[in-house]
């Protein structure tokens, strides 16, 4: 082992430098060509860096701060200092194709794109990743909401920000990610619709619209899953439809029921198409945007603001008014988590008075049973009024 005091050479760039032995684990510091450079362990890795400097003193002094770092539990190495936002952006966008991300979307370019992405881009372009804090953070928060980004949709684009860091702690090129202040969001949306306002409105679409609405009224599946259901996988000798996991939005597989009416209007839509691969078509071809017939729809039927997935809260809903277990439902529906379920779990004044009537019963059936007499003395009391007790008369019942 060397000792304290005692000397080695360094070879570096073709040159021998002299330089004092340090006790095990402090480091060291050396010189490459003119400049000095230091070498440490930080957790376990060991790091090489240079002091940018001529002058011996000057390296000590940043060996003896990284130690300190190190020490303190706030070291950022220099490959983190290096990091850039164009960096993980990459890496972030390398994690979605490598998992078949269904965000993950292509212009008519070819080039790949997230939605919320750009906005990141305009702000943090050109930024190493350190300085992108929680100060900084604050600054883009503001500077979306000055123009006139929704609590929602910010915390959409905070979302992407803050996975790149976490795949960058992940990678091992970041050790800490800053704090991400997340705005609170609107209240969910409480649109749902009562049976007579759907059969209202499917009254109203075009006929080629009208068996789509009606899965999402029975189902609460969400749009992009009826639109893209294959007659493979509706299954009519069992009432269900399979969907394969890259046709759902969480990619997990799962099996929707088919009710009575609900499998009559596919029957139908089978024998309309019988050469059809998916199961809704308009002129055989794939639907895609019907905004326009739909917004004409809602207005004659007297829904204005309707919008499609408010079907996905009625479906929830009614599932849970019709008893299913809300893990089952949960399966139905597709939600992976009960807070999210929970936000579509609307509950309507009709709910709150079938409340109400239930709860009323229930306490009625808890009072004891009254007796016979105990029967008469109360409808004597509440029904007739004492009129000539004292002449003799006999009392008047109040009808």
């Amino acid at each position: 082992m060397s000792q304290p005091g005692a000397y080695e050479t360094i070879h570096g760039s073709g040159e021998s430098q002299p330089t004092k032995m340090r006790k095990r684990g402090e480091g060291r510091v050396w010189r490459r060509g003119t400049i000095w450079w230091i070498q440490y362990y930080a957790h376990g890795h060991q790091v090489r860096e240079s002091s940018h400097t001529e002058k011996e003193h000057v390296a000590n002094r940043l060996l003896a701060k990284r130690r300190a770092e190190i020490d303190a539990d706030i070291f950022v190495g220099p490959t983190s200092q290096r990091l850039r936002y164009v960096q993980m952006r990459d890496a972030l966008y390398a994690d979605y194709r490598a998992n078949h991300r269904r965000w993950l979307r292509v212009d008519k370019d070819g080039h790949h794109y997230v939605c919320g992405m750009s906005h990141l881009d305009e702000f943090f372009v050109g930024q190493r990743a350190p300085a992108i804090t929680t100060t900084r953070i604050r600054e883009f928060i503001t500077n979306r909401q000055v123009e006139g980004a929704s609590n929602g949709t910010i915390n959409r684009e905070l979302a992407l920000l803050r996975r790149m860091f976490n795949l960058a702690i992940e990678d091992g090129t970041l050790r800490f990610a800053p704090h991400f202040p997340m705005l609170k969001e609107a209240a969910p949306r409480n649109g749902f619709l009562e049976h007579a306002e759907f059969q209202k409105l499917r009254a109203e679409l075009p006929e080629y619209l009208r068996a789509i609405v009606t899965m999402g009224y029975y189902t609460g599946m969400r749009l992009g899953e009826i639109l893209r259901i294959c007659w493979g996988s509706v299954d009519f000798s069992r009432s269900e439809i399979s969907l394969d996991s890259g046709t759902t939005k969480n990619d997990e597989p799962r099996t929707i029921p088919l009710i009575g009416e609900l499998r009559e209007m596919l029957k139908i839509e089978r024998e309309k198409n019988p050469d059809s691969e998916l199961v809704f078509t308009h002129g055989g071809e794939r639907i895609g945007s019907f905004y326009k017939a739909w917004k004409s729809a809602c207005e004659r039927a007297g829904l204005e603001g309707l919008l499609f997935h408010d079907f996905r809260r009625t479906g929830v809903r009614n599932l849970v008014r019709a008893g299913i277990p809300e893990r089952v439902a949960m399966a139905i529906s597709g939600h992976k988590t009960r807070a999210v379920f929970d936000r579509y779990n609307i509950i309507s004044g009709r709910d709150l008075k079938d409340a109400a009537s239930k709860l009323e019963s229930y306490l009625e059936k808890q009072k004891p049973k009254k007796t016979r007499a105990e029967r008469r003395h109360i409808r004597d009391n509440s029904g007739t009024i004492a009129r000539g007790r004292a002449s003799g008369q006999k009392p008047v019942r109040v009808n």
